[in-house]
């Protein structure tokens, strides 16, 4: 019989894998474009897996207080994966032409603005719940609402303001995956 791990394990694991699908993805991307699509594929499915595991193993977690804002952070996790796996195929499938770069770049940014959805739900429960200290809630707010909206601008052509909307995501869910592999979320109450 397969044990159910604990909610700090968990979470721990969880952390690993918000740190882990950064240098999948990009590390994927990077070969992708470089000659070596095979391996850039396999590297950003390997993250579609990671972003999946990472919405199962919040899941039950966040079900205890919301099953709501659970289900919503799990079917967003499985959205994003799927989307963000879509683009990469595509690429492959159509041999790196112009539209396979176009559907990559695309689904890139579709499944950005579904992971900026979802986590802003996700930190608005943090807010409400307190797991984690308000202030590093408001900052998943915050980077997740500057997420989606980066994505806006890239696909309305504005590459040099996203840049850094992106870039305040990325240090939340850097913040937080070391927070939550080194303190957990806080006892309920």
């Amino acid at each position: 019989m397969t044990q159910r791990p604990t909610e700090r394990q968990a979470l721990a694991v969880a952390g690993v894998l918000y740190l882990a699908a950064f240098p999948l993805y990009g590390g994927g991307q990077y070969l992708l474009q470089n000659e070596q699509p095979l391996a850039g594929l396999g590297l950003i499915l390997g993250n579609s897996a990671v972003v999946v595991a990472i919405g199962l193993l919040l899941r039950p977690i966040i079900a205890v207080s919301s099953p709501m804002t659970a289900a919503v952070v799990l079917w967003g996790r499985v959205l994003e994966g799927l989307i963000l796996a879509s683009g990469p195929l595509a690429y492959v499938a159509l041999a790196a032409s112009p539209l396979a770069r176009s559907l990559n770049d695309a689904s890139y940014n579709a499944g950005m603005i579904v992971l900026g959805a979802a986590g802003v739900v996700f930190s608005l429960w943090m807010l409400r719940t307190r797991p984690v200290p308000p202030v590093l809630a408001a900052m998943g707010v915050i980077g997740y609402v500057a997420l989606a909206a980066a994505m806006v601008l890239e696909r309305a052509g504005q590459m040099t303001l996203s840049g850094g909307l992106v870039a305040v995501a990325g240090i939340f869910e850097v913040v937080f995956a070391i927070w939550i592999i080194a303190r957990g979320f806080r006892p309920r109450a």
